[in-house]
């Protein structure tokens, strides 16, 4: 285990379940042990049905353990995205009793807004809203007068619970952080707002200014019931429900729908991303049979297939098509699943245009039937149950999280194909983003109806299931549940070296693993660790062992070998800003950690400080790169074993480095 010092700065703890448990585990943004089979990649896809048949993976197309499944989400706000909810009587709060609360993640320094609900629309007077100060405090306003802004600074990086709590019709305002009672007060209530716009991490006017930055999880609104009350109460510790009385309860599932009954629609302005990096500690390490994994495509030339069978000949009997999918940039009329490359059959894909609505298509003899979904197109960066069904009485039907967004009675039979079966392509027209557990059933309408309620675990081989891919194959997966992880140009899992466990990734010189870019890698001006064990066989000029940068992107960070001798060298902001005072041996595991601490950035090679630098960048999203640049050039050589990423500064002076595996659960 790490020694006493290292369990009280990293927050390990015993865990309620049995065995050890990191309480800062909702701040690892990234982890993985690399235990997988001998040779094991990312890019082999297993059908789990009983057809089993052989899946071809074309491009760099992989998968890992972020997935739709799961009760710990937030929502990322880049500074400059937001939601808008229509104007409703729900947010009239100028009488009874009411509790506005969420939790928030954020390095930012300086004012920024929560939510915000503007008196007669974007164009009128301030009537309530959530807010951090310019001091970095928690505080409300009502109508014109500011409340709280008291109690610790909330900008640390740190998950933080807020409430603000209404009572006696509006008079007594109550601001909570993390259950400690901030502020309280008697104060009157703003005037009718019933005709008011709600901005989610944005001003409620029509400027739309003073933007949040940051994460945002469980916003819940209750009128007419004060949740909290007292000088202190215990903060939730697991996902916000519609409790009685809530009118809006958003930004804490999968998606930017309202869960509550009241069912706002929030319309996203810029792209605000729906991340796995959530406010809750887990009581249990990543398993993908409960938690469920995914793919992930680049939009240029992934693409997953089967060969054509009997399986995937639809005819004129009833069917099922479905999958998760999370679109980053797919291309216009992408295929999700279907038979339509070479001779065409049918298929549940993209619109021909910008949009990302569903559109079914079928051709049946020499006749196309081309459908396009009812509804908007898919959001990006949110994840969305979708699917095609053929029910009883020649019924189509295409489903968006359960809602059915198409239908049409068609008496026709579609063609029998003899090409492939694809996931995520079209000749061109490519899948961007993630999709989880596609399946095809053949024979049976899985879905039928207007409605239904959405899978909450991973698809099974039900009764006439032809094809099933929950995408859970992966040998190097991120524990924390975040990432998948490229494994380039024949990267691989190795049993010959391994720090701990069985294994380790062996990166040959010429390859390098890789997430795509994730929000939570954004650390702006705070504090973040990222640290692993290398074993390296041959050390050359530029060789890069972290590298977070995308697309040459200077506000993330590169950790590479240069100078005579060479030296590890810490690269930020456009510079190089010091090179590490001692040597890395070759053919040893060496703990390697890059950590910045209140502005100051240091690099420790087994546990003792080689290099510092006085830094204040602002760093935004980016993608980690192990073993090599972020142009896939400059590779390391050697093996890697149990990295991490982190939002805090796990070490702040010297250190003896962990014993055993870094811990994966929070309680």
């Amino acid at each position: 285990m790490a020694n006493s010092f290292d369990k009280t700065l990293m927050g390990a703890s015993a865990s309620a379940g049995g065995g050890p448990s990191d309480d800062q585990f909702n701040r690892v943004s990234f982890l993985s042990h690399f235990d997988g089979a001998n040779n094991g990649l990312n890019n082999a896809f297993d059908d789990g049905s009983a057809s089993n048949h052989t899946i071809t993976a074309a491009g760099n197309v992989t998968q890992g353990s972020f997935g739709p499944y799961g009760t710990n989400w937030s929502v990322d706000f880049d500074g400059g995205d937001c939601f808008t909810v229509p104007q409703d009587a729900d947010f009239n709060v100028d009488a009874g009793s009411y509790t506005v609360e969420c939790f928030v993640n954020t390095t930012f320094n300086g004012y920024q807004n929560i939510i915000a609900c503007w008196n007669g629309g974007a164009g009128g007077n301030p009537g309530w809203g959530m807010f951090i100060s310019s001091a970095n405090k928690f505080g409300m306003f009502i109508g014109t007068v500011e409340v709280g802004k008291a109690g610790a600074s909330v900008n640390d990086g740190a998950w933080h619970h807020l409430a603000g709590v209404f009572t006696n019709s509006g008079a007594t305002v109550t601001l909570y952080v993390d259950g400690a009672q901030i502020s309280t007060g008697s104060i009157t209530a703003p005037a009718d707002n019933s005709a008011s716009i709600i901005r989610i991490g944005a001003a409620g006017n029509a400027s739309a200014t003073s933007f949040y930055k940051g994460r945002i999880s469980n916003l819940r609104l209750v009128k007419g019931t004060a949740v909290y009350s007292g000088s202190s109460f215990t903060a939730p510790t697991s996902a916000l429900t519609a409790i009685t009385n809530t009118k809006l309860l958003v930004l804490g599932s999968n998606n930017f729908l309202d869960d509550s009954t009241s069912s706002h629609v929030l319309t996203l302005i810029s792209d605000p991303k729906v991340t796995s990096f959530g406010p809750f500690l887990n009581s249990k390490v990543y398993d993908p049979a409960v938690n469920g994994a995914s793919a992930y495509f680049d939009a240029s030339g992934d693409q997953l297939s089967a060969t054509d069978s009997a399986d995937f000949d639809v005819g004129a009997g009833l069917f099922t098509a479905e999958a998760w999918v999370y679109p980053t940039n797919p291309a216009s009329q992408a295929i999700i699943i279907g038979q339509w490359t070479g001779s065409h059959a049918w298929a549940l894909m993209l619109s021909n245009n910008s949009s990302r609505t569903l559109r079914y298509i079928i051709k049946s003899g020499g006749s196309f039937y081309d459908k396009i979904a009812d509804n908007t197109g898919l959001p990006l960066n949110a994840w969305s149950h979708v699917a095609f069904s053929r029910a009883s009485g020649n019924v189509f039907s295409i489903y968006v999280n359960g809602a059915r967004v198409r239908t049409d009675t068609l008496n026709i039979t579609a063609n029998n194909s003899t090409g492939v079966l694809g996931i995520g392509g079209n000749s061109g027209s490519y899948w961007g983003g993630y999709i989880s557990d596609a399946r095809m059933v053949k024979g049976s309408a899985v879905y039928s109806g207007t409605s239904y309620t959405v899978p909450t675990a991973p698809l099974t081989a039900i009764t006439n299931t032809k094809l099933l891919l929950n995408m859970a194959d992966g040998q190097a997966i991120d524990s924390a549940a975040q990432n998948v992880l490229t494994l380039e140009d024949g990267a691989n899992i190795s049993t010959t070296q391994k720090k701990f466990g069985d294994s380790s990734v062996y990166l040959d010189g010429n390859d390098l693993a890789r997430t795509a870019v994730n929000p939570s890698f954004a650390f702006g001006i705070g504090d973040f660790t990222i640290e692993g064990w290398v074993y390296l066989t041959a050390i050359n000029q530029y060789d890069n062992i972290f590298d977070m940068r995308h697309s040459g992107n200077t506000h993330h960070i590169d950790v590479y070998f240069d100078g005579s001798p060479l030296r590890l060298r810490y690269f930020v902001g456009g510079g190089e800003r010091f090179a590490a005072s001692a040597g890395v041996s070759l053919n040893t595991w060496t703990h390697l950690a890059l950590v910045r601490s209140s502005g100051t950035t240091k690099l420790y090679q087994q546990g003792s400080s080689v290099g510092s630098y006085s830094d204040s960048t602002d760093l935004y999203s980016g993608r980690l790169h192990l073993g090599g640049r972020y142009s896939n050039q400059n590779h390391a050589q050697g093996y890697f074993d149990e990295v991490r990423v982190s939002s805090i500064a796990r070490y702040t002076s010297n250190f003896t480095p962990d014993t055993e595996p870094f811990l994966d659960k929070g309680r």
